[in-house]
């Protein structure tokens, strides 16, 4: 009996008929029977409640379907339409490799429209788990046992463009994470070859105190005496000294002596 909520969340419950054969029991057929019907009718009505937005009811319902089928697998443990059941109830609980595993045993069917189907909710899982490639590949396996399966041709180009955005993303993650390197290593470069406050103020400190000592030199060359002088030179100096002597001793001689007072004017 179909089932359909959107494109992504399409599910068909396989209605399980059990032929009793002569020399079956019949208890057995009816217990098998029986308990799949009460599966089917608790996932529909769990189906209700998640369109309702009765979350928490639909998830109480889905455990009620799941113990119905796990019981019927008991008595058919190799059934593949109870394998798919059980694991469309997995997905809707978001029990993603559990309702894998499921669908690999319901693979086993030998109708083309069971393995189509399965195939479709293959592609369904994948893409809830992320695995955006494998899940193209299943709903291209449904449309080759399927062709007239629109929701799996929409199923099929909505993934690819999924898969194309997040292939943008990353290369443009991996671009952006790229250029931040390459601008890191160029700030460190120019930190190597550019000297550092400190250095640069070492350096102008020690540029002032060569020039200070170069500056003290020159004074010194300049106070030395020079060697090598005239003597021309040499006697013009002793006469000037001379005549400097002379013109000392005349004010001297010049100067006011004191008359009878023992001590001098206080100036």
């Amino acid at each position: 009996m179909p089932n359909r909520l959107n494109r992504l969340d399409r599910f068909c419950l396989f209605v399980i008929i059990t032929m009793v054969f002569f020399g079956t029991s019949l208890a057995f057929g009816d217990s098998f029977s029986s308990l799949s019907k009460k599966g089917n009718k608790a996932y529909m009505q769990a189906q209700e409640f998640l369109q309702k937005g009765e979350k928490y009811k639909a998830a109480e319902t889905w455990e009620k379907a799941l113990k119905y089928y796990r019981d019927a697998e008991i008595e058919k443990p190799e059934s593949p339409e109870l394998s798919y059941n059980l694991g469309n109830v997995m997905y809707q609980q978001e029990k993603y490799p559990d309702a894998l595993e499921r669908y690999y045993k319901a693979l086993s069917s030998d109708e083309s429209g069971h393995q189509a189907q399965t195939y479709y909710n293959f592609g369904n899982t994948f893409y809830r788990s992320g695995k955006y490639p494998e899940a193209i590949q299943a709903y291209q396996k449904s449309l080759e046992l399927d062709p007239d399966d629109e929701d799996a041709k929409y199923n099929l180009e909505f993934v690819r463009k999924k898969m194309k955005e997040m292939l943008d993303k990353e290369l443009q993650r991996q671009q952006e994470q790229k250029q931040q390197q390459d601008q890191s290593e160029q700030e460190k470069q120019q930190q190597q070859t550019q000297p550092q406050p400190q250095q640069q103020e070492d350096q102008s400190q020690m540029s002032q105190t060569e020039d200070d000592q170069k500056q003290k030199e020159q004074q010194r060359e300049q106070l030395k005496p020079k060697e090598g002088m005239t003597k021309e030179e040499a006697e013009r100096i002793l006469n000037a000294l001379k005549d400097d002597e002379k013109e000392l001793l005349k004010k001297q001689k010049k100067a006011p002596q004191g008359r009878g007072k023992r001590g001098g004017k206080d100036w």
